[in-house]
């Protein structure tokens, strides 16, 4: 039987907009934080440490003169962490040293999204308000690739769990889009209207040939790889847009999402007439991060606009905080 984790918290007087589990270290989380929900003010990167049935134990953090929307971890430096920002900054730092190791300003676009390779540790993806998605080398001191991915904002960049050369960006244009660097002429290899409003995020199945996306039509839909044509299948509990989407890194037939409606819903894509798991409706505003633990099977964390990231087991109680 699975040892029940105690679940941990944080609480902001920011809205928090992103939670990522450390890939290296079991209790380290990162949060991202902006004022008055990301549309003006400042910004906030937070590195903790879980603890039981308490807040997390701040360790590490940056004050940013704007909004910070998201981050990603390397998956070779358990220090290195990368931040995209509400003024277009791309920032790449170590949290041992509290240092800025690089930094990218190519645009005052606010970055919606960004993602560090997990087969080339010093590539970076970050996707902005304008549709544009920049590929970095982190030892260079300038993008090595730019592509216009999107008409109007680029929601989310995240890489191929094993295609090192590919790539997903989904949209305001309700598109989600695949993308192979080794592609000789044109990089975007298939492109689908996901959705009939916008696409706001995607995530590649760990497993399976699939991807599943996620829309402000309160829609989440699920996609084989192999034949985009249409949806293998449509999960419908949410009342309001679902701002994320991710699979489990454990289990192949456990997605997660979060909604505009402040819950996070855990479902079972094999159960096609009742696929819905849990709901975790303990947020009181917009739930706009989520991500599972690759160390603690079952372990997930949501941030919400409430200020509020919780981490807990989904197949128990979302913490009161």
């Amino acid at each position: 039987m699975q040892q029940q984790i105690p679940p941990s918290f944080f609480v902001s007087n920011l809205s928090c907009m992103s939670a990522k589990f450390s890939p290296f270290d079991i209790d380290k989380i990162a949060i991202t934080c902006a004022d008055n929900f990301g549309i003006q003010g400042k910004g906030r990167i937070i590195i903790g440490q879980l603890q039981p049935n308490q807040p997390i134990k701040i360790l590490f953090q940056v004050e940013e003169s704007d909004a910070v929307f998201d981050c990603s971890w390397s998956e070779a430096d358990p220090n290195v962490i990368a931040i995209g920002c509400g003024n277009g900054l791309v920032k790449v730092l170590n949290v041992g040293t509290q240092q800025i190791l690089t930094q990218y300003l190519e645009s005052k676009e606010e970055i919606q999204s960004v993602e560090f390779g997990h087969k080339n540790p010093n590539w970076l993806l970050a996707s902005n308000l304008i549709g544009i998605t920049r590929l970095f080398d982190i030892t260079a001191q300038k993008p090595v690739a730019y592509f216009q991915t999107h008409k109007g904002c680029a929601y989310t960049c995240t890489w191929h769990p094993i295609q090192q050369n590919m790539f997903a960006t989904t949209g305001n244009d309700g598109a989600m889009r695949l993308w192979d660097l080794n592609s000789p002429s044109n990089k975007n290899i298939a492109s689908i209207k996901a959705h009939m409003s916008d696409t706001l995020s995607c995530d590649f199945n760990k497993y399976e040939e699939l991807i599943a996306t996620s829309s402000a039509d309160k829609t989440i839909k699920l996609w084989d790889l192999r034949n985009l044509k249409a949806p293998i299948q449509t999960l419908l509990g949410h009342r309001h847009p679902v701002r994320k989407v991710k699979f489990s890194p454990h289990e192949a037939i456990i997605l997660g999402s979060a909604s505009y409606d402040m819950s996070v819903m855990i479902w079972n894509i094999q159960e096609p007439s009742n696929p819905l798991i849990k709901n975790h409706p303990k947020h009181t505003e917009f739930v706009v991060g989520l991500d599972f633990s690759i160390h603690t099977e079952k372990q997930i964390c949501s941030a919400s606009w409430d200020g509020k990231a919780m981490i807990w087991q989904w197949d128990q109680e979302q913490p009161t905080v």
